[in-house]
């Protein structure tokens, strides 16, 4: 017997239309109503089929019907940015003595906070809902997941590639870096407030090392670089005063591959050195150069 739904199969493209009794087909206002009845019913399996419920990927789900997908149907609500930072005063020794009332409690909330946007809702459904790693966690399904993330616009998967982040561990801590981005500042938000599901066993901690000055690269210094340039060969990385350096004295290969701000680290770049950066600016938007022995993002 053959399957009652199959992927082979595509949807129905029309509805079985209403009709009027032949007694009745000669009648103009009951031939209007039922061609209207038709028109609609098309009209709802047309959008039935161009808007199927549980992809919402797709363009056509946004706002509220993407809320209603996300937590009717995964169960995982649209995520909250927040600032918000909260104090709570009451019990003995919790405040400097004689500053409130007696047996009083005092609880203040200030900051601010915001629903996240459609976009990164469904960045957030696709880090749950993934499959594709695996359910065994390792440093490698995380990187493919913070990729994703941040790389994969309204939840689209994306060939990951061995850019950032770079991930190190230490014990049972993470430390997740990357350079500066509106999405990874989301991220390091998400993560803290425990919004991405992540094993609970481990600790995580998201930093941005890499930041782009209104075009020129300053770094968060990680304790790898070094802070002078004395004893370094020609073409070593350095900070500056957290300014991203280059010791002088080599020629750029004209053939070295281009290096962008937006697919480096720290360590990486600290590791390729800045001697085959080009001296002048390439033009290509991301790109690093040497401007004088400073760093610099066209």
């Amino acid at each position: 017997m053959a399957p009652i739904e199959s992927f082979s199969n595509t949807p129905l493209a029309t509805v079985i239309q209403s009709y009027l009794y032949q007694e009745y087909a000669d009648d103009d206002d009951l031939q209007a109503f039922v061609d209207s009845y038709n028109s609609l019913a098309q009209g709802y399996l047309d959008w039935f089929n161009g808007t199927p419920l549980g992809l919402y990927t797709s363009p056509n789900i946004t706002g509220p019907l993407l809320d209603w997908i996300g937590q009717g149907v995964y169960d995982i609500k649209r995520p909250v940015l927040s600032s918000q930072t909260t104090m709570r005063l009451a019990g003995f020794n919790s405040a400097p003595f004689n500053s409130g009332a007696f047996n009083t409690m005092t609880y203040s909330s200030s900051g601010s906070s915001a629903l996240v946007s459609d976009d990164i809702y469904k960045r957030v459904l696709t880090w749950h809902l993934y499959r594709g790693d695996g359910q065994f966690f390792s440093i490698q399904w995380l990187k493919n997941r913070i990729n994703r993330f941040l790389n994969g616009a309204n939840g689209s998967d994306y060939a990951v590639l061995q850019n950032p982040p770079s991930i190190t561990v230490s014990g049972y801590t993470f430390n997740i870096s990357s350079p500066q981005s509106a999405i990874f500042t989301i991220l390091q938000q998400l993560i803290a407030n425990g919004s991405l599901a992540l094993p609970f066993i481990y600790n995580f901690t998201v930093e941005i090392y890499l930041i782009n000055n209104g075009g020129v690269l300053q770094v968060l210094a990680p304790a790898s670089w070094p802070s002078s340039p004395v004893s370094l060969p020609a073409g070593s990385i350095w900070s500056d005063g957290g300014v991203a350096a280059v010791v002088p004295g080599i020629t750029p290969n004209p053939a070295a591959p281009p290096v962008f701000f937006s697919e480096t680290s720290a360590a990486s770049l600290l590791s390729l050195g800045g001697g085959n950066l080009p001296l002048t600016n390439p033009g290509d938007p991301g790109q690093l150069w040497n401007n004088g022995g400073v760093i610099c993002i066209s």
